[in-house]
């Protein structure tokens, strides 16, 4: 089958958009490709066709969680076999992983940028047959890139494992440097393309409020525009005290940040998707890889640190090329937040070492030891016991994972954890002697098949809701089990943080950490603020036009449709 054909049956279009078949086309004649396409534009597809049409596994490089599940979602509902590699896969699991890939009919293998490191997972990709490189968020890659992860650059050790193999790099926002960075960090061959449409999104109207009543112009704007929103907020806590604010005055609202569970965010997003819910109020956690056609609004309730942030988060309104509005309220008080988190963001690096050795001796992990499980920290008790405040623990964490040191998870109230003790003879023997249980067991190895001599993450409120009763009943049920010795039982009701060391521990001797390197990653941050500070206060240009400029794209014609060109409000 062709392109077209491919189109057409797994996607029911019969014409591509924009210049997704130039990218396609030069896949096929493994050119390495820089496809710089908005929000909504239809990325995905790009590697996605080529892929189906070549023999092999295509590898997708993506950053977080959510995107690849969203991608395996879809490709599993076109009947297309794909599988993930991120950091909930212990290494027991890898093999099994590639053993599909190898001969299981796996078209599309997803792994995170940090699990790339494993040498194990390197050896592996050698055994199959890789038809492409796909790297997601491409501009994670650039130092000068609005959202920079140092293991995005360890990508290009692809380059030497698989050197014939053509790499896509896939990003919504990329001007001239983050270009350049992409292109020479993954060692593009030199007749690489750059495959670029416009930023230009003439449906959406962009107006920015300063210095008014942001909760009095929210209600206003809510009642005004009766379709889906998604409301920007820059923090857990007033992501929720907005959205407790809409439902008091009747608004139907859910909050959306990454200290809920799985199951809460993926139940809130379906909702919404479903238009169960009419309003999200999230922090910057929530909309990649949502594809919601008839969002009308986008408000930033709060200033967004640079206008790569702005520009994706705006685009979410309008996918259907219908009216929609991007609304931004800010003052001074914003400026203020986001100068401060700037500086939080970047500590000296003897900080950062204090930190590390802090970490470890908490977890007890002596010099050159990396454990083999898990290992978790309570919050409260660690901020108190190294005078830390949260904001500083998550950056300093944030740090180490970046710089490929550790894994974590966390800043959410964990999963408990059970393992049945018995073997299956001696368990099935209990069901027969205590027909009581029996029911329970029996539900809990359908929910849960690993439980035999391993712990496995369990959510109470789910067990909970397949038999009608509440969390109290199922915790009492399950401790009577573990007194029973049947299982071992660990709930959790602390604020904790789950922690992998990906490395043995080292000496704070042999650690490295760059000052130059940070204060040149903070001056890049703060020149993105910078540029944020200076499109709001403008109010001459038309911002649909600031926009294109920031990102090196020249238009003449005003928009006629922004706050600026219009002179008013919403």
């Amino acid at each position: 089958m062709n392109a077209i054909d491919i189109l057409s049956k797994y996607w029911g279009y019969s014409t591509f958009r924009s210049k997704q078949e130039e990218v396609i086309e030069n896949i096929l004649v493994n050119k390495d490709v820089l496809a710089i396409f908005p929000v909504g534009e239809g990325k995905s597809l790009c590697y996605q066709i080529p892929a189906l049409m070549k023999n092999g596994v295509c590898l997708v490089i993506s950053p977080l969680i959510s995107l690849m599940t969203d991608q395996l979602r879809f490709l599993s509902s076109k009947g297309i076999k794909s599988i993930a590699i991120n950091k909930n896969i212990n290494l027991n699991e890898i093999d099994d992983i590639f053993n599909k890939c190898k001969f299981g009919g796996i078209k599309f293998l997803f792994l995170s940028p940090e699990r790339l490191q494993s040498s194990k997972i390197k050896r592996k990709l050698n055994d199959i047959n890789i038809n492409l490189i796909a790297v997601d968020e491409a501009h994670c890659i650039s130092e000068w890139g609005h959202q920079f992860r140092p293991s995005f650059r360890k990508i290009s050790d692809l380059r030497t494992i698989l050197p014939q193999t053509p790499i896509l790099a896939l990003t919504a926002t990329a001007n001239k440097y983050v270009i350049d960075d992409i292109t020479t960090n993954l060692h593009f061959k030199k007749n690489h393309e750059i495959i670029k449409t416009s930023l230009k999104k003439n449906n959406i109207s962009y107006l920015v409020l300063e210095n008014i009543d942001k909760r009095k112009k929210l209600i206003e704007l809510v009642e005004k525009i009766k379709s889906s929103i998604i409301i920007y907020a820059n923090s857990r806590k007033n992501v929720e005290n907005i959205s407790k604010y809409l439902n008091y005055n009747k608004y139907n609202s859910c909050f959306y940040h990454a200290g809920l569970s799985y199951e809460n965010r993926k139940n809130i997003q379906e909702k919404w998707i479903k238009n169960q819910i009419r309003i999200i109020v999230a922090t910057s956690s929530f909309g990649m890889g949502i594809n919601k056609q008839d969002v009308r609004l986008v408000i930033n309730f709060s200033l967004p640190p640079n206008i790569e942030t702005y520009y994706q988060q705006s685009g979410r309104a309008g996918r259907d090329n219908k009216k929609a509005y991007s609304i931004l309220l800010f003052d001074e008080n914003d400026i203020k937040y986001q100068q401060q988190l700037l500086r939080q963001r970047y500590p000296k690096c003897y900080e950062i070492i204090d930190f590390y050795n802090n970490l470890s001796n908490y977890l007890q992990i002596p010099i050159g030891s990396v454990p083999e499980d898990n290992k978790s920290i309570n919050i409260e008790n660690f901020k108190e016991r190294y005078k830390i405040s949260s904001i500083e623990l998550y950056n300093f964490l944030n740090i180490l994972q970046n710089e490929g040191y550790i894994i974590f998870k966390g800043f959410v109230k964990p999963h408990s954890k059970l393992k049945i003790i018995l073997d299956t003879n001696n368990l099935y023997k209990f069901q027969i002697e205590n027909r009581l249980y029996d029911q329970f067991i029996r539900l809990l190895l359908r929910t849960y098949p690993k439980l035999f001599n391993q712990y496995v993450s369990i959510n109470e409120e789910i067990i909970a809701k397949k038999i009608n009763r509440d969390i109290d009943y199922i915790k009492k049920i399950l401790n009577k089990l573990e007194k029973l010795e049947v299982v071992k039982y660990q709930f959790n009701d602390e604020n904790t943080i789950t922690i992998k060391y990906l490395i043995p521990r080292v000496d704070s001797q042999y650690l490295s950490f760059n000052d130059a390197e940070i204060e040149k990653r903070k001056k890049s941050d703060l020149y993105r603020l910078e540029k944020m500070i200076s499109f709001c206060k403008n109010q001459d240009q038309c911002r649909r036009n600031l926009i294109l400029n920031y990102f090196d794209e020249v238009e003449s014609n005003d928009c006629e449709n922004c706050s600026n060109c219009l002179k008013y409000d919403l």
